[in-house]
């Protein structure tokens, strides 16, 4: 199998595009696997690709039962139970995830362990406490961690626990649970000719279907049309994996929650690695290893395993490419060209939205609000569309409606401008979180606006769910302020913050 890339242009369309020669159709869960789920399927009827969507939640559900350790029922953490000394038997699949474990461990020279869960719990602890670790405890948990943690016998299908150190498979298990997946919708009919599964990032792609990828910006935290490069895969994966994630807090200090299994320390030289292989366990492990060992063997490894190809971006913001992923602009230069291409000049006004999306009270799995963010004058006619959360695919569409003010608006704005702000702004529904807009005072043409009275929007409407409009009138060209604005169902909570450096 062969990974098909072709690079793109910077373009302000999804994060996630697919195009394939059936019936295009888009689901989206929330909850699965402690993230969000969207999965697209090529297939030549509803009936079909529902069956589709359901294989793969059943096969989601079967894995994560194998693999969790926050299960404590699953086969995982019942190896994690056993004594040292003790045999236990396992299936096949756990015995094939430790067999890669092991593998990944020794090709990375120890910067792929899954002992790293023991150092993960040591800065957790640190982090309730509220004061690092001690450089004795740090020693410790690396010698703990270094394993080896267990004895595995293919042959007799079983493995002995060697130590009691913690582990977790969060490096490698998503991405062989995407594997499965997408080979089990396949096999699910033959009326599916193509899968995309994106489970929190990481995405896969396998059958007839191309899949346009966007590459966030590790350093950008607000939704904007700059990204680090969209590419195009065929058959094959992508990962990201960086401290720009997520981390601890201790003090007034924030770490990554990549560690390093032989210093103990969490990363800092790399914010983020993107990995694109044949299959998704693969470039999960390789993502995680490329943010722990040096970039320069990082690069080297990379560039040794066939099909395998990565862009680190480092804690400076460079950007670093194995040799053969496609060819494009680094993270700074593209920056500069999308800047030049839009003739972008500083306006003096900076409008920053952010609003966080209300978490579901319970753990099941449910619909994702369409949300839109968007600038009316005093007219009432929208002068500038910020942000769509929404689907643009099928059954995505029927429910654009649904965004009541929104769409009334940007029908009357085509009676004068043809074109689609749909296929231009929009981005996929998003999981529950805090979210960041910023705008700089043009409209949808480009053009800066004149001073005077308009209001900010921000519309939220969810299927089988509640409808929501917050409204915000503002002058546009007056004195900075700040504003928070009150909460509803769908959307917890949103602030704006205006400044007009001429005002002031």
């Amino acid at each position: 199998m062969t990974i098909f890339l072709r690079t793109k242009v910077l373009v302000l369309l999804c994060a996630v595009h697919a195009t394939c020669t059936a019936g295009d159709f888009v689901f989206f869960h929330e909850n699965v696997l402690g993230t969000s789920l969207e999965l697209r399927v090529c297939a030549s009827s509803l009936p079909a690709a529902n069956a589709a969507e359901a294989s793969a939640l059943r096969e989601i559900d079967r894995l994560s039962h194998i693999f969790s350790h926050y299960d404590a029922n699953s086969e995982f953490s019942q190896f994690l139970n056993v004594g040292i000394g003790e045999v236990l038997p396992v299936s096949n699949e756990l015995a094939e995830m430790l067999q890669r474990c092991e593998e990944w461990t020794r090709v990375s020279d120890g910067a792929f362990n899954i002992g790293s869960e023991q150092i993960s719990r040591l800065w957790q602890e640190a982090e309730a406490g509220n004061v690092s670790p001690t450089q004795e405890q740090l020693t410790k948990a690396v010698h703990h961690a270094s394993g080896p943690h267990w004895l595995l016998d293919r042959n007799q299908q079983t493995v002995v626990r060697l130590t009691d150190c913690a582990l977790s498979l969060n490096a490698i298990a998503k991405g062989s649970i995407l594997d499965s997946v997408c080979e089990t919708v396949l096999a699910s009919s033959p009326e599916v000719t193509g899968v995309m599964l994106n489970i929190g990032g990481d995405i896969r792609v396998a059958g007839h279907i191309a899949q346009s990828v966007q590459i966030a910006h590790p350093m950008q935290d607000a939704i904007g049309p700059q990204s680090l490069q969209n590419i195009e895969l065929l058959e094959g994966a992508i990962a990201t994996s960086g401290s720009s994630e997520r981390g601890f807090q201790i003090g007034s200090n924030t770490y990554s929650h990549i560690l390093n299994p032989q210093t103990a320390q969490p990363v800092a030289h790399v914010v983020s690695a993107s990995v694109m292989a044949e299959d998704a366990a693969t470039a999960d492990a390789i993502a995680t290893i490329c943010n722990v060992l040096p970039t320069a063997t990082s690069l080297a490894l990379v560039n040794a395993i066939p099909n395998v190809e990565c862009l680190l971006i480092t804690a400076s913001g460079a950007s670093l490419l194995s040799n053969n992923w496609p060819a494009t602009a680094t993270a700074d230069e593209a920056q500069s060209s999308d800047a030049k291409a839009r003739d972008v000049e500083p306006t003096g006004h900076t409008m920053k939205i952010e609003f966080e999306i209300t978490k579901p009270a319970n753990s099941a799995r449910y619909r994702r609000p369409y949300v839109a963010v968007w600038v009316e004058d005093k007219d009432g006619f929208p002068v500038k569309t910020l942000s769509l959360f929404m689907m643009t695919e099928n059954p995505g569409p029927r429910w654009h409606r649904d965004l009541r003010r929104w769409y009334a608006s940007d029908q009357m704005r085509r009676l004068v401008d043809e074109k689609s702000i749909i296929d231009t702004v929009s981005k996929p529904t998003r999981n529950p979180g805090t979210y960041k807009v910023e705008w700089d005072g043009r409209d949808d043409g480009g053009k800066l606006l004149k001073p005077g009275a308009y209001t900010l929007n921000l519309e939220s409407a969810r299927e089988h769910g509640t409808y929501q409009l917050m409204k915000q009138s503002f002058e546009f060209g007056g004195k900075s302020f700040s504003k928070d604005l009150k909460g509803n169902v769908e959307i917890k909570s949103a602030s704006v913050n205006y400044s007009n450096k001429q005002a002031d």
